[in-house]
């Protein structure tokens, strides 16, 4: 074979790089999506458990009755944690954060007794918060409850709004990534045609013909996941960049457990896998119906 003849060989040959770039980009989609889920999952109940539920009491409470009621609540299911607020440290708390002037009028005994509550995570939705205030409030040493419903229904709505359009682009890069495997195994059994007629002539299966092309793009998964965790990486630390709110890649990672990340990123890797495995398979059994002369 000349030099020429062996140049033309070589650009008959399909390419790699579409379906190892699609693989890429559809895990780095899943991985996106998974991570994130697990960062904003974390970031979300570290604001729902920092956020409290607050109790004022009457005048003519006692600092008993409030360890009673804090010893009784802390038998429910949802309670995480409490913390009685004294008049005494009410009065250094307020000291702190007003001016000396405005304390010489605010005299010991007219601050509350107070107690702060705070959820467990699982617990702290709008309904159960409202729940538990609405009974409280009807116990007579309670002058009033008060608790950030805002913050709690902003955590969940923009929680479920970011999980939508991530898995709104997921979807979008999958489609896209089986196209592609698609056309490239077509190039594939085009391109190997008269191997493959001749294989089929002397009696071979489609399971024999098909497992070297899923071979393939199985070793593609497995070049593009590397490159799809390049880009993980490199999206997480840009987004403090883009997004001043969001902190920093360590401080959103702190919020992510090591062994979870492990089992997200496996499993990106085994639907990478599953994806390139199940597209060329039934791709290349669609074509292996027709005439292999007649595909172009």
């Amino acid at each position: 074979m000349t030099e020429e003849a062996e140049v033309k060989t070589k650009r008959r040959r399909p390419s790699a790089v579409p379906g190892i770039s699609s693989l890429a980009l559809v895990m780095f989609m899943l991985g996106l999506l998974s991570l994130t889920h697990l960062g904003f999952k974390g970031l979300s109940k570290s604001l729902v458990e920092s956020s409290s539920l607050d109790i004022y009491f009457k005048d003519s409470c006692t600092e008993a009755q409030v360890k009673t009621l804090e010893n009784d609540l802390k038998k429910e299911k949802w309670y995480k944690s409490s913390r009685f607020i004294s008049r005494e440290e009410g009065m250094k708390e307020m000291a702190a954060s007003n001016d000396s002037a405005f304390m010489q009028y605010l005299e010991l005994n007219a601050l509350p007794l107070s107690l702060e509550l705070y959820f467990k995570a699982e617990f702290a939705s709008a309904a159960q918060l409202e729940s538990v205030s609405a009974r409280l409030q009807k116990l007579q040493i309670v002058e009033s409850v008060v608790y950030q419903k805002n913050l709690v229904e902003s955590v969940n709505s923009n929680m479920a709004k970011m999980h939508l359009t991530l898995l709104g682009l997921t979807l979008i890069f999958v489609v896209i990534a089986i196209g592609l495997i698609h056309n490239s195994t077509r190039l594939n059994i085009f391109a190997n045609r008269f191997i493959i007629k001749s294989m089929q002539l002397v009696g071979a299966t489609h399971g024999f013909i098909i497992r070297p092309i899923i071979g393939k793009f199985i070793v593609y998964v497995f070049i593009a996941f590397p490159i799809s965790l390049l880009m993980l990486f490199g999206a997480l630390r840009g987004i403090h960049y883009i997004w001043s709110g969001f902190g920093s890649i360590i401080e959103f990672a702190s919020f992510i457990k090591p062994l979870d990340a492990a089992f997200c990123l496996t499993g990106t890797l085994l639907c990478g896998i599953l994806i390139a495995a199940g597209s060329a398979w039934f791709s290349t059994r669609k074509y292996l119906r027709t005439k292999i002369e007649n595909l172009y």
